[in-house]
Protein backbone atom coordinates (compact mmCIF):
# COMPACT_ATOMS: atom_id res chain seq x y z
CA UNK A 1 0.00 0.00 0.00
CA UNK A 2 2.69 2.52 1.00
CA UNK A 3 4.73 1.76 -1.97
CA UNK A 4 2.10 1.94 -4.12
CA UNK A 5 -1.30 3.19 -3.77
CA UNK A 6 -0.36 6.31 -1.22
CA UNK A 7 2.23 7.52 -3.60
CA UNK A 8 0.05 7.88 -6.55
CA UNK A 9 -2.44 9.13 -4.27
CA UNK A 10 -5.23 6.46 -5.53
CA UNK A 11 -6.57 5.01 -2.10
CA UNK A 12 -6.45 7.51 1.44
CA UNK A 13 -5.16 5.67 4.40
CA UNK A 14 -8.59 5.72 6.13
CA UNK A 15 -9.52 3.47 3.68
CA UNK A 16 -6.28 1.17 3.61
CA UNK A 17 -6.92 0.91 7.52
CA UNK A 18 -10.70 0.11 7.15
CA UNK A 19 -10.10 -2.60 4.10
CA UNK A 20 -7.26 -4.40 6.35
CA UNK A 21 -9.63 -4.42 9.62
CA UNK A 22 -13.20 -5.47 7.56
CA UNK A 23 -12.11 -8.05 4.92
CA UNK A 24 -10.87 -10.44 7.60
CA UNK A 25 -14.23 -10.01 9.40
CA UNK A 26 -16.53 -12.59 6.85
CA UNK A 27 -13.42 -15.61 6.91
CA UNK A 28 -13.47 -15.13 11.15
CA UNK A 29 -17.67 -15.59 10.84
CA UNK A 30 -17.51 -18.66 8.38
CA UNK A 31 -15.23 -20.26 10.52
CA UNK A 32 -15.93 -19.74 13.94
CA UNK A 33 -19.30 -20.88 12.55
CA UNK A 34 -18.09 -24.19 11.41
CA UNK A 35 -16.03 -24.50 14.86
CA UNK A 36 -19.52 -23.72 16.46
CA UNK A 37 -21.50 -26.50 14.54
CA UNK A 38 -19.13 -28.85 15.06
CA UNK A 39 -18.37 -28.20 18.72
CA UNK A 40 -21.34 -27.03 20.46
CA UNK A 41 -23.70 -30.17 20.34
CA UNK A 42 -20.75 -32.75 20.48
CA UNK A 43 -20.35 -31.58 23.65
CA UNK A 44 -23.29 -32.01 25.03
CA UNK A 45 -23.85 -27.85 25.91
CA UNK A 46 -27.68 -26.45 26.57
CA UNK A 47 -29.97 -27.54 23.55
CA UNK A 48 -32.64 -24.41 24.71
CA UNK A 49 -32.72 -22.23 21.43
CA UNK A 50 -31.86 -19.02 23.27
CA UNK A 51 -29.19 -20.55 25.50
CA UNK A 52 -27.99 -21.75 21.95
CA UNK A 53 -28.55 -18.04 20.52
CA UNK A 54 -26.53 -16.85 22.57
CA UNK A 55 -23.18 -18.70 22.81
CA UNK A 56 -23.11 -18.39 19.11
CA UNK A 57 -23.67 -14.55 19.39
CA UNK A 58 -20.76 -14.59 21.57
CA UNK A 59 -18.60 -16.64 20.06
CA UNK A 60 -18.67 -14.82 16.70
CA UNK A 61 -17.92 -11.86 18.78
CA UNK A 62 -15.26 -13.26 21.04
CA UNK A 63 -13.48 -14.06 17.32
CA UNK A 64 -13.69 -10.51 16.20
CA UNK A 65 -12.27 -9.32 19.31
CA UNK A 66 -9.32 -12.06 18.78
CA UNK A 67 -8.85 -10.72 15.60
CA UNK A 68 -8.91 -6.68 16.08
CA UNK A 69 -6.54 -7.52 18.95
CA UNK A 70 -4.09 -8.90 16.67
CA UNK A 71 -4.35 -6.12 14.19
CA UNK A 72 -4.17 -3.31 16.84
CA UNK A 73 -1.21 -5.03 18.21
CA UNK A 74 0.52 -5.08 14.62
CA UNK A 75 -0.69 -1.25 13.63
CA UNK A 76 1.70 0.01 16.21
CA UNK A 77 4.61 -2.16 15.92
CA UNK A 78 7.28 -1.65 13.79
CA UNK A 79 7.79 -5.23 12.26
CA UNK A 80 6.00 -8.51 12.39
CA UNK A 81 9.06 -9.89 14.51
CA UNK A 82 8.15 -7.27 17.60
CA UNK A 83 4.29 -7.64 16.65
CA UNK A 84 4.74 -11.54 16.99
CA UNK A 85 6.75 -11.31 20.59
CA UNK A 86 3.68 -8.56 21.66
CA UNK A 87 0.81 -10.65 21.13
CA UNK A 88 1.63 -13.04 23.73
CA UNK A 89 1.85 -11.08 26.42
CA UNK A 90 -1.18 -9.37 25.84
CA UNK A 91 -2.96 -12.55 25.28
CA UNK A 92 -1.40 -14.07 28.62
CA UNK A 93 -2.43 -11.11 30.45
CA UNK A 94 -6.02 -11.13 29.69
CA UNK A 95 -6.49 -15.48 29.99
CA UNK A 96 -4.81 -15.81 33.16
CA UNK A 97 -6.46 -12.80 35.12
CA UNK A 98 -9.50 -13.54 33.70
CA UNK A 99 -11.17 -15.46 36.77
CA UNK A 100 -10.57 -18.55 35.43
CA UNK A 101 -6.90 -20.08 35.65
CA UNK A 102 -6.71 -17.58 39.13
CA UNK A 103 -10.27 -17.49 40.68
CA UNK A 104 -10.70 -14.11 41.52
CA UNK A 105 -10.84 -13.95 45.51
CA UNK A 106 -7.23 -15.59 44.90
CA UNK A 107 -5.73 -13.29 42.58
CA UNK A 108 -2.83 -10.61 44.48
CA UNK A 109 -5.13 -7.64 44.85
CA UNK A 110 -3.27 -5.19 42.22
CA UNK A 111 -4.65 -7.32 39.58
CA UNK A 112 -8.29 -8.14 40.80
CA UNK A 113 -8.58 -4.17 41.23
CA UNK A 114 -8.04 -3.59 37.71
CA UNK A 115 -7.11 -6.23 35.77
CA UNK A 116 -10.05 -8.85 36.17
CA UNK A 117 -12.82 -5.97 34.70
CA UNK A 118 -10.55 -5.00 31.89
CA UNK A 119 -10.28 -8.78 30.88
CA UNK A 120 -12.90 -9.27 27.69
CA UNK A 121 -12.35 -13.01 28.74
CA UNK A 122 -13.63 -12.52 32.02
CA UNK A 123 -16.88 -11.23 30.51
CA UNK A 124 -16.82 -13.66 27.72
CA UNK A 125 -16.29 -16.77 30.20
CA UNK A 126 -18.75 -15.15 32.62
CA UNK A 127 -21.68 -15.10 30.10
CA UNK A 128 -20.86 -18.50 28.18
CA UNK A 129 -20.92 -20.19 31.46
CA UNK A 130 -24.01 -18.81 33.43
CA UNK A 131 -25.91 -18.96 30.06
CA UNK A 132 -25.06 -22.84 29.85
CA UNK A 133 -25.57 -23.59 33.19
CA UNK A 134 -28.67 -21.59 34.83
CA UNK A 135 -31.23 -23.72 36.06
CA UNK A 136 -29.81 -27.17 35.01
CA UNK A 137 -30.24 -29.89 37.04
CA UNK A 138 -27.39 -32.02 38.20
CA UNK A 139 -26.94 -35.75 39.40
CA UNK A 140 -23.58 -36.62 40.34
CA UNK A 141 -22.54 -40.31 39.12
CA UNK A 142 -21.85 -42.81 41.91
CA UNK A 143 -17.98 -41.77 41.90
CA UNK A 144 -18.58 -38.30 42.23
CA UNK A 145 -20.91 -38.58 45.54
CA UNK A 146 -19.09 -37.56 49.09
CA UNK A 147 -19.20 -40.27 51.32
CA UNK A 148 -19.43 -40.04 54.84
CA UNK A 149 -20.64 -41.92 58.42
CA UNK A 150 -23.64 -40.38 60.41
CA UNK A 151 -23.52 -41.12 64.39
CA UNK A 152 -25.24 -44.37 65.18
CA UNK A 153 -29.12 -43.86 65.57
CA UNK A 154 -29.29 -41.17 63.28
CA UNK A 155 -30.59 -40.90 59.56
CA UNK A 156 -28.33 -38.49 57.04
CA UNK A 157 -30.47 -35.70 56.88
CA UNK A 158 -31.05 -35.64 60.45
CA UNK A 159 -27.56 -35.41 61.20
CA UNK A 160 -26.54 -33.11 58.23
CA UNK A 161 -29.98 -32.04 57.06
CA UNK A 162 -29.76 -28.12 58.80
CA UNK A 163 -25.83 -27.78 57.05
CA UNK A 164 -27.29 -29.58 53.80
CA UNK A 165 -29.74 -26.74 53.63
CA UNK A 166 -28.06 -23.89 53.29
CA UNK A 167 -25.27 -25.05 51.45
CA UNK A 168 -25.31 -26.16 48.04
CA UNK A 169 -25.63 -29.33 46.56
CA UNK A 170 -27.80 -32.40 48.22
CA UNK A 171 -27.89 -35.27 50.22
CA UNK A 172 -28.65 -38.45 47.70
CA UNK A 173 -29.97 -41.01 50.56
CA UNK A 174 -31.37 -38.32 53.64
CA UNK A 175 -33.11 -41.52 55.29
CA UNK A 176 -29.82 -43.90 54.96
CA UNK A 177 -28.08 -44.66 58.49
CA UNK A 178 -25.09 -45.25 56.80
CA UNK A 179 -22.43 -43.74 53.85
CA UNK A 180 -24.43 -40.84 53.37
CA UNK A 181 -23.88 -39.36 50.01
CA UNK A 182 -23.23 -35.84 49.57
CA UNK A 183 -23.27 -34.27 45.77
CA UNK A 184 -21.57 -30.72 45.80
CA UNK A 185 -24.05 -29.42 43.21
CA UNK A 186 -28.00 -29.34 43.11
CA UNK A 187 -28.31 -26.77 40.19
CA UNK A 188 -25.76 -25.64 37.87
CA UNK A 189 -26.21 -21.97 39.57
CA UNK A 190 -24.24 -22.91 42.85
CA UNK A 191 -21.15 -23.51 40.54
CA UNK A 192 -20.68 -20.51 39.64
CA UNK A 193 -22.82 -18.19 42.69
CA UNK A 194 -19.32 -19.03 44.15
CA UNK A 195 -16.99 -16.91 41.42
CA UNK A 196 -19.70 -14.09 41.90
CA UNK A 197 -20.93 -14.38 38.54
CA UNK A 198 -24.62 -13.96 37.46
CA UNK A 199 -27.18 -15.12 34.69
CA UNK A 200 -28.33 -11.91 34.80
CA UNK A 201 -25.36 -10.12 33.54
CA UNK A 202 -24.73 -12.10 30.41
CA UNK A 203 -26.67 -9.29 27.69
CA UNK A 204 -24.44 -6.98 29.32
CA UNK A 205 -21.27 -8.80 29.22
CA UNK A 206 -22.25 -9.35 25.42
CA UNK A 207 -22.08 -5.11 25.36
CA UNK A 208 -18.69 -5.16 27.12
CA UNK A 209 -17.28 -7.42 24.76
CA UNK A 210 -19.13 -5.41 21.30
CA UNK A 211 -17.10 -2.48 23.58
CA UNK A 212 -13.84 -4.44 23.29
CA UNK A 213 -13.84 -4.80 19.35
CA UNK A 214 -15.43 -1.37 18.67
CA UNK A 215 -11.70 0.03 20.67
CA UNK A 216 -9.44 -2.45 18.76
CA UNK A 217 -10.90 -1.02 15.77
CA UNK A 218 -10.27 2.83 16.76
CA UNK A 219 -7.50 1.88 18.10
CA UNK A 220 -6.19 0.49 15.25
CA UNK A 221 -7.15 3.13 13.09
CA UNK A 222 -5.43 5.63 15.16
CA UNK A 223 -2.05 3.62 15.33
CA UNK A 224 -1.98 3.66 11.55
CA UNK A 225 -2.47 7.05 11.48
CA UNK A 226 0.30 7.65 13.80
CA UNK A 227 2.74 5.47 13.42
CA UNK A 228 2.37 3.91 9.88
CA UNK A 229 1.14 6.96 7.81
CA UNK A 230 2.73 9.99 10.03
CA UNK A 231 6.13 7.61 9.15
CA UNK A 232 5.83 8.36 5.17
Amino acid sequence: YYGREASTNQYGWRAFAFAIIFTEWPFSFVTNTVFFVSFYWTVGLNSIGDRIGYFYIAYIILGLFSLTLGQAIAAFSPNDFIAALLNPIFTSMIILLCGVTIPYLQMPKFWRSWMYWLSPYHYYVEGVITNDLHGSQVSCRRNEFFTFEPPSNQTCIEYAGSWASRAAGYINNPESTTACEYCSYKVGDEFYQALSWTFDNRWRNMGILIGFVAFNVVFTVLMIKIFKVNKR
